[in-house]
């Protein structure tokens, strides 16, 4: 049978009133512990497929001084640290070996095994080749925006003095916090952007357009990926290029990543789903 166990949020210790476990304390106490954190769209989706493969892990909401130990015990920066027992098996897509990592093992039915037996199938090659099948959650835009959105920012410069970069400044700075907008009961779109990133600014028209005419039925959540303040934001959408949107179900449910130069009927589509 597949070893269940009831979900836990927070970092309690035994009964009401002790201090806080430490990760350390923690971990080896349940046959499938996730450490994640609040807001992060990977845990969640993590979470999903777990439960969607009939597996709940214990989950534990992990504080800053969690997180720092983790990072140090495992070496890994980002949310969420998966253990089976005492074994470290990666976040959602990588881990300590390359072809390790809660999805991939997940995937190849070698999840399953270690919590069964308590050890990894013997042909390491043959669990690489199967696992490092990409999450169908990330859906890379191709240039065919590009031109679109040239035609938008000259239209749109025509028509408003702020250039480009202003204008993704003004739309950052009127941007709800993130936690207030994942409970705000609405779908929510988060753009990460740069300043120095060409692509960013062509779409920003588009964009300022698009949270215009969703205005009270999407939030649109603005963050500069380039500034060290959002560091930890970056590394829990594992942000690795821009601009870079992320679509939050109002349920807080990650459903679709877009990255690059998005066309406006693809967009708009993605906007359709948090509805």
């Amino acid at each position: 049978a597949r070893p269940r166990c009831s979900p836990v949020v927070g970092m309690s210790a035994g009964g009401g009133g002790g201090e806080a476990a430490t990760p350390d304390e923690l971990i080896g106490g349940a046959p499938l512990l996730v450490f994640a954190a609040e807001a992060c769209p990977y845990c969640l989706e993590l979470r999903r497929e777990l439960a969607s493969a009939g597996l709940e892990p214990e989950v534990h909401m992990l504080d800053a001084s969690g997180r720092e130990a983790l990072r140090q015990r495992t070496g890994q920066r980002t949310v969420p640290y998966v253990f089976v027992g005492e074994r470290f098996v990666g976040g959602c897509d990588d881990g300590p070996e390359p072809w390790m990592g809660a999805m991939p093992l997940l995937r190849s039915g070698a999840l399953q095994q270690l919590l069964d037996s308590g050890s990894l199938p013997a042909d390491a090659a043959a669990l690489q080749a199967t696992a490092r099948t990409p999450v169908p959650r990330r859906n890379v835009a191709l240039a065919a925006g590009s031109a679109l959105a040239a035609a938008s920012l000259y239209a749109y410069q025509r028509l408003d003095p702020l250039d480009p970069v202003t204008l993704l400044r003004k739309l950052e700075a009127e941007s709800p916090p993130l936690p207030q907008a994942l409970a705000s009961g609405r779908g929510t779109l988060v753009e990460f952007y740069a300043p120095w990133c060409a692509e960013c600014r062509e779409m920003a028209p588009m964009m300022y357009r698009l949270e215009k005419e969703y205005a009270g039925r999407v939030n649109f959540v603005l963050v500069d990926g380039a500034d060290p303040k959002n560091e930890q934001l970056v590394s829990l959408f594992s942000v690795d290029g821009v601009p870079h949107f992320g679509f939050i179900s109002a349920e807080r449910k990650l459903l679709q990543t877009l990255i690059g130069n998005v066309p406006r009927q693809a967009m708009e589509a993605s906007l359709r789903r948090l509805l």
